[in-house]
């Protein structure tokens, strides 16, 4: 699940920004009673294969299924599904314009200053997609850097800016795409050189565009730790900071789903396989606090 979608936290949150949020972040009655009393609100980004809009018209994507699984057993039922830009998810989050999110969000240190977390759902690396025969040989984070023109496109407010950076990317070269579909259209129209984003949502897009012009690079060399294993990505839910009583309960039927198999069950339809589970043992907290 990538990566939830909107807000602009693309300068990585200002401070001032996270500042403002985090006092407006309102004090809220518990989500338990009011999601069984009235529903609650998830915002969402409109992005396969996480959380969009379905040929009828209803929110489906593998984040809304297995929300609708976990919440369901809590008593929980009515949930309406906005949609917003990705960068606006957080934001919307901290000031009460949902009760939380159901994108596909990725847990870091930054953002848990302003929300909270449920515990990772799925785990995730990056993806590049290329135009077809990857004419300047993109394979990693690095060769964009080293090439010193390619063009990137990504997403504001998503982990994958930061990485460009923290890759040695100029910020020049970074050009940002509210929507992974405008993204893929710059790429085609030959405005970016290479699109980069979780691998689940590359999966999803070059299936969608099913074009001999473009294909995803492979190999690809993920970003390495300190120790120069690949890391990964993980997503969550994003949950207000101040419920710890619904966090618990979110996080314990979400382990329950999972070790049931019906977590893995959910996901497999929309192209996930075991790979993309997080091992069990890792919590939003150790992601929050590396």
């Amino acid at each position: 699940m990538k990566a939830l979608n909107p807000l602009s936290l693309s300068a990585v949150f200002g401070s001032a920004l996270l500042l403002n949020a985090v006092l407006s972040f309102p004090a809220l009655a518990g989500l338990l009673e009011k999601g069984r009393t009235n529903g609650l609100i998830a915002g969402i980004a409109n992005e396969q294969p996480y959380a969009f809009i379905g040929t009828d018209g209803k929110a489906t994507g593998a984040n809304v299924e297995v929300l609708q699984a976990i919440l369901t057993p809590l008593g929980i039922t009515r949930i309406e599904t906005p949609i917003t830009d990705f960068g606006s998810l957080v934001p919307g989050l901290a000031a009460g314009r949902f009760d939380l999110i159901g994108a596909g969000l990725f847990i870091n240190p930054a953002r848990s200053k302003v929300i909270g977390y449920s515990n990772p759902v799925t785990r995730s690396g990056g993806a590049f997609i290329v135009k077809a025969g990857n004419p300047l040989k993109l394979h990693s984070l690095k060769d964009v850097a080293a090439s010193g023109k390619a063009r990137l496109a990504t997403q504001p407010g998503s982990n994958q800016v930061q990485e460009a950076k923290d890759s040695g990317i100029a910020s020049k070269n970074v050009i940002l795409f509210d929507k992974d579909t405008e993204a893929l259209a710059a790429l085609e129209a030959d405005r970016v050189d290479v699109v980069y984003f979780p691998d689940a949502e590359i999966i999803s897009l070059v299936k969608k565009a099913n074009s001999k012009t473009i294909e995803r690079a492979l190999p690809f060399d993920q970003i390495p730790d300190a120790q120069g294993k690949p890391t990964w990505n993980y997503h969550a839910y994003g949950l207000p900071k101040n419920d710890p009583e619904f966090t618990l309960a979110f996080n314990e039927q979400l382990a329950k789903l999972r070790a049931s198999g019906e977590l893995l069950k959910i996901l497999h339809k929309y192209g996930y396989t075991e790979n993309e589970l997080p091992d069990a043992g890792i919590t939003a907290a150790q992601r929050c606090n590396p």
